[in-house]
């Protein structure tokens, strides 16, 4: 957790020479289930696993990967894991909350199959959207981690792993995607779902896809043949566009029921107030928790990324912390120095600006778009480099940092919460973060549809204050000067 001493953080450093545990602010989740239970959630770094901010040791656990299973010896994880892989750690979180012993991980993706339309871009150029046997999939530029693809050349046809969250519509939000390969006759593909419409001899549906069986399909845990209502997993080639043969069929445990102790990392849904939602299909009671940010137990609401700890009983997880793992804080700049021991990064956005704090630990994920470097690791990161940062809010002006990615930016960007505004179309400026950008005539000035205000600067500085949530690009070469500001929500 983010209050550990950095004394202890650069130790934890040292020794894992994978992933730098800080202390930058005072995150309250950080996988403090306590004792043995279940840490679900992306895993985020290697030298041992990283999930949920902690580092798991997982020589000797058992290991079950696409529903292969092994032995692990704790070196060989990241040869069949990736970054961003959405996975389920069974074993003993020790007392510091930080590091932890794993008797079982497991990993399986939501879907894989082939895109079926051109991916759709948003107007903002962050995210695609595309179908997958009737599953709509939406991968971010910044937060997906791809392998064997990229957001750019991710097209129709492509045969893809997905693993992430579903949100309130029913969007599979992909946090890591790796392409198998390219549609053909006889493809491959697995699908996951509910049994329906079983017509009691060959065929059911799951969502959208009809599953077809026969004599030659496999059944596992599934003594008594399959049932309306069973979470099921169904593999084989696809049939036409939409249907399975089924080359094998498992009974799948879609809910966590088996532990007691839990942290869990997902998307809400179903949001009824604090005492009665959804995370990854699993019924949560936080009307007790505390919430980092403590502004989240106010604004808390469907299609959030959080990260929910706490004891289950009676089907319902009773959370202690509720920690956002969405991260509302984008930047987009050069690094000015590199405090690895520490796990401490400072980024320039605007010259002659403070700089803004950037705390990382076992909860952020670091990622190398420019060299290539795997695990990438803080070493590795040089002053004068450009880094995409997403985070939440930190002391001060600083940022805890859910991901970094090193890259070459074509814009440096600055996305956070407004500290003061003023202007008009002629000129102004706007503070986030600390950090004063300049606007002048020829900035574009857009609402939260992508809109342009009709009256530009005047329209906007008339409607922004201080709390509302802005996202500002300074394309290279950058000046300081803002080429587009966009007001996206008010009252954040």
């Amino acid at each position: 957790m983010r209050s550990m001493g950095n004394k202890l953080t650069g130790l934890f450093y040292l020794l894992t020479a994978c992933l730098v545990i800080a202390c930058g602010g005072e995150h309250l989740a950080g996988g403090g289930i306590g004792g043995t239970g279940i840490t679900s959630g992306t895993v985020t770094g290697f030298g041992s696993v990283f999930v949920n901010g902690v580092e798991f040791d997982t020589g000797g656990a058992s290991r079950t990967v696409d529903d292969v299973a092994s032995i692990s010896n704790g070196t060989d994880d990241i040869a069949v894991m990736g970054q961003g892989m959405v996975v389920t750690v069974t074993g003993t979180v020790n007392a510091d909350g930080i590091t932890g012993t794993a008797t079982s991980i497991e990993f399986d993706e939501i879907i894989e199959g082939p895109i079926g339309n051109v991916p759709v871009e948003d107007p903002d150029a962050v995210t695609k959207s595309f179908d997958i046997l009737g599953t709509t999939v939406v991968v971010n530029r910044n937060t997906t981690v791809f392998v064997d693809v990229d957001y750019t050349s991710i097209a129709r046809d492509d045969l893809i792993e997905v693993s992430g969250f579903f949100d309130a519509a029913g969007k599979l939000l992909a946090t890591h995607v790796d392409k198998e390969g390219v549609l053909g006759p006889g493809s491959t593909v697995e699908v996951h779902g509910t049994v329906s419409g079983f017509n009691g001899i060959d065929t059911f549906m799951l969502g959208g896809v009809t599953v077809v069986f026969d004599n030659a399909t496999v059944f596992e845990n599934l003594p008594g043949g399959v049932v309306d209502g069973q979470f099921v997993e169904a593999s084989g080639p696809l049939n036409g566009a939409m249907t399975v043969n089924a080359a094998r069929i498992q009974l799948e445990d879609n809910s966590f029921m088996q532990a007691t102790s839990i942290s869990l990392e997902g998307v809400v849904t179903q949001f009824n107030g604090t005492g009665d939602f959804l995370v990854r299909g699993q019924p949560v009671d936080a009307s007790s928790a505390s919430f980092f940010p403590a502004t989240l137990a106010t604004t808390l609401g469907d299609d959030d990324r959080v990260e929910v700890t706490g004891t289950l009983a009676g089907g319902v997880l009773t959370a202690t912390a509720v920690e956002d793992r969405g991260g509302s804080i984008k930047i987009g700049g050069r690094v000015n120095s590199v405090d690895s021991f520490n796990g401490i990064v400072t980024v320039e956005v605007v010259a002659g600006q403070p700089l803004i704090v950037i705390n990382v630990d076992t909860q952020t994920q670091l990622e190398d778009d420019l060299g290539g470097i795997q695990p990438f690791t803080l070493t590795s990161l040089m002053p004068g480099n450009e880094v995409i940062v997403e985070g939440v809010g930190g002391a001060g002006n600083s940022v805890d940092a859910l991901k970094l990615k090193r890259e070459l930016l074509d814009k440096y960007e600055l996305q956070g919460a407004v500290q003061a505004a003023a202007g008009d179309s002629t000129s102004g400026t706007i503070t986030v973060l600390g950090v004063s950008v300049a606007t002048d005539n020829v900035t574009e000035f857009e609402d939260s549809n992508d809109q342009q205000f009709p009256n530009g600067g005047d329209d906007f500085y008339d409607l922004v204050n201080p709390g509302d949530l802005v996202e500002i690009e300074d394309k290279k070469p950058v000046d300081g000067v803002a080429d587009e500001v966009e007001l996206k929500s008010q009252g954040a």
